[in-house]
């Protein structure tokens, strides 16, 4: 694990440190100078159209976290696999607009491994977008022989596991899944990865919140040197759709989330998002009638 992780980990981990960075983040001399760097980004953005994908190709999700719209009734849309049509459109939609992707990530809400063409669909993406970094994030339990075969193959080059917990009392309670058959898939994919030499990277996640916040030490003890990168990060609201009040206080940042103007978010259905947080679509713009632009989608978000 990189040192630039184990301080990260450090400061998602500590609620003093939380607050100190609070403090700093509302200083207007500190403010100022973010929106400066922040308007500079946007600009080498819009001339470079090297923006970041996140295409959700599921949002239906076997787990029921406890952090997650999909857990409390946040999700005012559909649950659904994208449609061919729908990803058809998104890549051709990438080609025509000449947006380069230094990344693209195929989920969001949902559980990729749900999607039964995510594997060809990575493939396509390999072809089209040479360079771009193709990665998932999955609670794994889904997984088998046969889908860590796929993992290993396709060409994924990143596969984010969200563990949650460093035991099974934890992790049955904060995702309602199978500790033992996770724990299980996410050890033979290490050993797999391993034997075959290849070059998937593999992080271990858990998201801090009020039932987990007390064993982030001992999760990171439990992984590191296992796995590629073990990160923590805290709880976010979904925009007022989940609950995470209480003793454990949410995500605040120094530096903004960059997916406001760093990263185009296209839901299952085509709608496009703000941000990976925007789990409903607020933008209310469409694949099939629209471009993805970020600076027609923050402006459309200013009036909805």
């Amino acid at each position: 694990m990189r040192q630039v992780e184990r301080m990260r980990n450090w400061i998602e981990s500590s609620p003093g440190l939380g607050t100190m960075y609070a403090g700093i983040g509302a200083l207007p001399g500190y403010r100022r100078f973010l929106m400066k760097r922040v308007n500079e980004r946007i600009a080498y953005l819009e001339r470079t159209r090297r923006y970041g994908v996140m295409i959700e190709t599921s949002s239906v999700c076997n787990a029921r976290c406890v952090f997650c719209p999909h857990s409390n009734n946040g999700l005012g849309r559909k649950r659904e696999v994208m449609s061919d049509e729908v990803f058809d459109i998104i890549v051709e939609r990438l080609r025509r607009e000449r947006i380069a992707p230094p990344t693209i990530d195929l989920f969001d809400v949902g559980e990729p491994l749900v999607d039964k063409d995510l594997f060809s669909r990575v493939r396509l993406l390999k072809a089209a977008f040479a360079t771009a970094s193709i990665r998932i994030t999955t609670n794994f339990s889904l997984a088998n022989d046969l889908v860590i075969g796929e993992v290993l193959a396709s060409g994924l080059d990143s596969v984010h596991i969200s563990l949650n917990a460093s035991n099974r009392e934890d992790y049955e309670r904060i995702m309602g899944l199978n500790w033992d058959k996770t724990l299980q898939n996410v050890n033979s994919l290490i050993e797999r990865r391993n034997e075959t030499g290849s070059p998937l990277r593999i992080v271990l996640g858990m998201v801090l919140c009020q039932e987990s916040s007390k064993e982030a030490r001992v999760f990171v003890k439990q992984w590191s040197g296992k796995v590629d990168s073990v990160l923590l990060q805290r709880a976010v609201d979904w925009g007022g759709n989940v609950n995470v009040a209480g003793s454990y206080r949410a995500s605040m940042r120094l530096y903004p989330c960059n997916d406001l103007f760093e990263r185009i978010v296209i839901l299952s259905n085509g709608d496009m998002a703000l941000c990976c947080q925007d789990s409903d679509g607020i933008v209310k713009l469409n694949v099939r009638s629209h471009p993805l632009d970020r600076k027609s989608t923050r402006l459309n978000a200013s009036h909805a």
